[in-house]
């Protein structure tokens, strides 16, 4: 009990900090657990979350002081993936992967050699010598290279060595990251020199970018053939159109179709841009829009644009292996949304349930049913149903659901209209306690016009609705 209420103190004394002096104290305490400090980093660190999470992503990366780990995946930090997602995808590491490697390395292969780099690169850290850090970080790329290739090259296939190592580092995916590390570990002064070039939010592919990923493409061709088609990988991870590298892919490819450049050692841009269309694909396919219309919405975006992208950029020939891909998402994607969208109805009805009235059931005149209080779960979900079906309005004609969409508002909009009229009737009721319960659905369908229609109309809605129930209490 004591140390949660230490806890609620701590977080209430770090809200009050200002950007600047949560930054600081964010390098205070990354230098505090260099030095090997006895401050309650992670209580502190997690305390501070909630202010992180609000802050730009940028800052959260810059804050605090490079750990020997962070250093270590410098070089290859745009091929970092949260989460896997199916079998390993040359181009792509998972975060998870970075742990188990180091221990390996530190414990297994060159546990003194490691931690003297490690300690010298905390000892350059905390000095603020530039210098020094520079030169121990190069050592550590380069011994780790050296040590992976080793490590990997004694465990050959079908060995009890590799089966000892893919125990050891916990499956044979991390294997492969391991290998995916060295080869850029290798290049890291080249990979430093282009990177530090590089603005981290790329707007649009330019004629000096290009040069760039251009000379360094070739560069390493020269000096490491494997490694040269990173260059415009690196290059993709910071530009906000990813899709555009594929004109310096058609360059190095000496065409501009997708057979042929899928053929090719640089097909990795259009193999991860379309692992990145399908999985957000999978994602679509998991998550319903009544619980997450923002997720949904996000991942239909990031597909229409690749997916137009794709096409805008490169010639996709119908009998490729890309263009299958490709048409085999759009058709997956099309579905799914149009499966949403016939759903979208339903979830405002709930919302808002009707009862028929007289003597003709069913096939009779429906009025609000007011015999319960408003479902809060019910609203919810209708409103976030209704923000996806504006949101996906831009994306209907790409995504071909205009059809499902349309038919969709035009049932909600009748259903409004039915809705708004027939309220107001019920608030004109002598009841007071169905007034009052009345009053609550008003809300609650106003919260729903402000979405579908306007602010303007939910206001006037909510103004008509106080004139009914004004006239009945008169």
């Amino acid at each position: 009990m004591a140390e949660s209420r230490t806890i609620r103190q701590l977080k209430q004394v770090l809200s009050t900090l200002n950007s600047a002096d949560t930054e600081k104290l964010i390098v205070a305490l990354e230098r505090d657990k260099l030095a090997g400090g006895n401050l309650p980093h992670d209580l502190i660190l997690g305390a501070l979350r909630p202010r992180l999470q609000a802050e730009d992503d940028e800052k959260k990366k810059r804050g605090g002081a490079p750990t020997p780990v962070r250093h270590l995946c410098w070089p290859f930090e745009e091929l970092l993936v949260n989460r896997r997602s199916g079998p390993k995808h040359r181009g792509r590491v998972a975060r998870t992967s970075i742990m188990p490697v180091w221990n390996w390395l530190a414990e297994d292969r060159v546990p003194d050699v490691l931690e003297d780099i490690s300690q010298s690169i905390v000892d350059h850290t905390l000095a603020k010598d530039a210098d020094g850090l520079a030169a121990a970080t190069e050592v550590l790329h380069a011994t780790c290279a050296q040590t992976i290739r080793e490590g990997l090259d004694e465990a050959s296939p079908g060995s009890k060595k590799k089966r000892l190592l893919i125990e050891r580092l916990g499956g044979e995916e991390v294997l492969e990251d391991a290998r995916e590390m060295a080869l850029l570990l290798a290049v890291a002064p080249r990979l430093s020199e282009f990177k530090r070039g590089m603005p981290k939010n790329i707007s649009e592919l330019t004629p000096e970018l290009t040069h760039q990923v251009r000379d360094l493409f070739d560069e390493l061709a020269a000096a490491q053939p494997d490694a040269a088609p990173y260059a415009a990988l690196i290059a993709m991870r910071h530009i906000a159109k990813p899709w555009q590298m594929f004109r310096i892919v058609k360059g190095v490819a000496h065409t501009n179709t997708d057979v042929l450049i899928s053929r090719t050692d640089i097909s990795i841009v259009g193999e991860l841009l379309l692992l990145d269309m399908e999985e957000a694909v999978d994602c679509l396919e998991n998550v319903d829009p009544a619980e997450d219309p923002k997720g949904v919405l996000e991942k239909l975006k990031l597909f229409t644009q690749i997916s137009r992208g794709i096409t805008e950029e490169i010639g996709v020939r119908r009998d490729g292996a890309w263009a299958t891909r490709l048409m085999s998402a759009r058709g997956a994607v099309s579905e799914i949304i149009r499966e949403r969208i016939d759903r979208a109805p339903s979830r405002v009805f709930k919302a808002l349930p009707m009862r028929s009235t007289g003597r003709f059931g069913r096939g009779g005149p429906s009025r609000p049913d007011l015999s319960k209080e408003v479902d809060p779960l019910a609203l919810e979900r209708g409103v976030r149903t209704v923000k996806f079906l504006e949101g996906a309005r831009r994306y209907a004609q790409a995504g071909s659901f205009v059809g499902a969409l349309n038919s969709a508002v035009t049932e909600i909009d009748k259903y409004l209209d039915d809705y708004e009229r027939t309220i107001l009737d019920e608030l004109r009721s002598e009841d007071a306690a169905l007034r009052d319960r009345g009053e609550t659905y008003l809300d609650a369908v106003a919260s729903l016009v402000e979405i579908f229609r306007s602010a303007e109309e939910a206001s006037l809605l909510r103004k008509r609705g106080m004139l009914a129930k004004d006239s009945a209490i008169a």
